[in-house]
Order: structure tokens, then C-alpha cells, then sequence
């Protein structure tokens, strides 16, 4: 089907409106509490926020079981399928977003983002990274 200025209006127009509903429903939840909701219940449950901060659209779920054990305590297969499906399901925090012979990929949801989830919990819990490994050099000062 052609492109015609009417259909590229029309389209224009939808995109328009799907991105105030969004603004709409972004606003709506920072306002509902479900943050703190979500963030009391990533104090309670470490393992959950880990596996949350290793979601990056890359890993598969046998990625996120190694690297989590390279972070902190070892999880197994069934625990960290159960916390995805927990992030799935019940917090609306990841989604998958391709699956291949290696496995399901996650990413994080629009909510997730909206709501600065990952933020909130890499400032509350030891980098899933480490950060050892990071070096700083300083400049030489200029005339010193």
C-alpha cells in the first residue's frame, strides 16, 4: 500500500495519541504508590532485585543463574525462572522480548523504566558489576 500524506497523518495521529496515553499512565503510576510497593518488596527479597538488574535484553535465564552467582549467593534454575515469572507476572517489571534456541531474553518494562526501578535499586545494593574494576585516572594539572 502506497504512502499517502492522509495515511502518513493518520499515522502521525495514532502514534500522537499512543504517546499521551503513555505520558498518561506514566504519571498514573508514580503518583499510585506502586513504586514503594515494588521497592519493599525488592528490600525483602534480594535475590529478586539482583536477577531484576541483571535483566538487560541479552541475557537468557542461564545467563542471568551464572552471572548471578558470579555477583553473590548461587541461585538455581528454578528459583531464578520463579523471580522472572514473579517480575513477569505479578510486578509488570520485565517482559520477554525474543526466544531463541539459547533461551528467553527479558527486558525491562515500560513501568520499570518509568518508575527508575534499576536506579532506585543500584543505589540501594552492591553493583551487580564490580566496580573494582573501574580505574580513574586524574590529568596532570596544567602549570603544576
Amino acid at each position: 500500500m502506497p504512502e499517502t500524506p492522509d495515511l502518513f497523518a493518520e499515522v502521525a495521529n495514532l502514534r500522537d495519541q499512543v504517546d499521551d496515553m503513555a505520558r498518561s499512565v506514566s504519571a498514573i503510576a508514580r503518583k499510585s504508590g506502586v513504586r514503594e510497593d515494588i521497592m519493599e518488596a525488592m528490600d525483602r527479597d534480594q535475590t529478586l532485585a539482583r536477577i531484576f538488574l541483571l535483566v538487560d535484553g541479552r541475557r537468557t535465564q542461564g545467563d542471568i543463574v551464572r552471572e548471578s552467582a558470579q555477583s553473590g549467593p548461587k541461585v538455581s534454575q528454578a528459583s531464578v525462572s520463579r523471580k522472572l515469572e514473579s517480575l513477569v507476572q505479578d510486578w509488570d517489571l520485565v517482559r520477554p522480548t525474543s526466544r531463541g534456541k539459547d533461551g528467553i531474553r527479558y527486558v525491562h518494562t515500560s513501568l520499570a523504566k518509568d518508575l527508575r526501578i534499576a536506579r532506585l535499586l543500584q543505589k540501594k545494593l552492591k553493583p551487580v558489576k564490580s566496580a573494582a574494576k573501574v580505574t580513574v585516572k586524574k590529568s596532570p594539572r596544567a602549570g603544576g
